[in-house]
């Protein structure tokens, strides 16, 4: 009687989860855009992760009642050899920016931290409301980062100096000579963050990173993201590469633990050149796209050596984002009080063919 009773009650209960299912919004409905709407407004790679992440990932989501294990290790370690780095130089994160979000609080005990005007941000409000003081030095007249004005501000206040490379929203990347020296002398003072999170886009990406400088024993943090070339932004996982007592520090300010299935994805992405070879190709590919589209209607973008496009529209690009998202397009509006300046993030190819054609239609209308 009893494990009748225990069958039917299992019965109801499966019965119940299912009526549940039945009754929430479809899977495909809560992750992503919706059905009919192109997203470029967020920096994402629509083509990832890789077959192989995929994969792995499905059988880690298995095991997804048990804490990680050796996998942490395995990914610090696969991404420290690719870096000629060892694991003591290696921290892990919930995505570069809980990466940069540590790194700013750590720092910022110590004293201010100096950065560009415009330049990425969602890590900067987390960071002043732990009591962060912020200092900004304006852009180049060409909007690009201003190294000069940023070493003349460096004084003894400032603990740590902020560096994107490429800039996001600008997407224009500092020359790897002009930015390695840079580094070398701010550093003497200050601590120097590189947000490196489009770092495999860029034309010469080993020219352009400062990885080098973290194997020479500088005073220099590289974070780094598989939001981006990987495709993983949804599954949150970031890394930093620094000398031995700053990773020590920054990764002792990391909150979050590391999530298994993410870990297991980012490992075999890492690995998987295949997969990273199509989507630099595909990025690149509809970077140039949307140049054009902007070129044909007189615009004249920053050059861009991201995911994504910034380009001066000469009108609000708040208002503009606004008109597109009536056609179903989403791209970003202003940052900051760069009123007229929109971002278009990368796509698929066949979606950027659809933005050309409506961007060419609502900007002329």
């Amino acid at each position: 009687m009893s494990e009748q009773l225990n069958r039917r009650q299992l019965l109801r209960g499966l019965l119940g989860s299912a009526a549940s299912l039945a009754l929430a919004p479809p899977l495909f409905a809560q992750i992503g855009p919706a059905a009919g709407i192109i997203t470029l407004r967020s920096n994402e790679n629509p083509y990832g992760p890789s077959p192989k992440a995929l994969k792995a990932a499905a059988e880690a989501l298995r095991k997804g009642a048990y804490y990680p294990g050796s996998i942490r290790r395995d990914l610090l370690n696969v991404i420290a050899e690719k870096n000629r780095l060892s694991a003591e130089n290696m921290l892990l994160s919930s995505g570069s920016n809980e990466g940069l979000q540590a790194a700013m609080v750590a720092y910022g005990k110590k004293g201010k931290v100096l950065l560009p005007e415009l330049t990425y941000s969602d890590h900067l409000g987390y960071a002043q409301r732990m009591g962060v003081e912020l200092v900004r030095v304006p852009l180049n007249d060409d909007m690009s980062i201003d190294l000069d004005g940023m070493a003349a501000a460096v004084d003894d206040s400032i603990s740590m100096v902020y560096i994107c490379n490429p800039n996001n929203p600008t997407g224009m990347a500092l020359d790897g000579d002009k930015l390695r020296d840079f580094c070398k002398t701010v550093s003497r003072k200050a601590v120097v963050l590189i947000d490196e999170a489009y770092n495999e886009l860029t034309d010469d990406p080993e020219y352009t990173s400062m990885v080098d400088l973290v194997r020479a024993g500088e005073n220099v943090l590289v974070m780094r993201t598989f939001s981006k070339i990987f495709g993983m932004a949804g599954l949150r996982v970031g890394y930093g590469m620094g000398r031995p007592d700053i990773a020590t520090l920054v990764g002792g300010h990391v909150m979050a633990w590391g999530n298994g299935v993410g870990m297991t994805a980012a490992y075999h992405s890492y690995r998987d050149e295949e997969f990273i070879a199509f989507s630099r190709d595909k990025i690149l590919q509809g970077r140039k796209m949307v140049v054009e589209t902007f070129r044909r209607n007189g615009i004249e973008p920053l050059p861009s050596q991201a995911n994504f496009v910034y380009a001066d529209i000469g009108r609000d690009a708040t208002v503009f984002q606004k008109q597109m998202e009536t056609r179903h397009i989403e791209i970003r509006g202003a940052f900051q009080d760069f009123t007229n300046f929109s971002r278009v993030s990368m796509g698929r190819i066949e979606d950027l063919e659809v933005f050309d054609r409506v961007f060419t239609e609502v900007f002329n209308s």
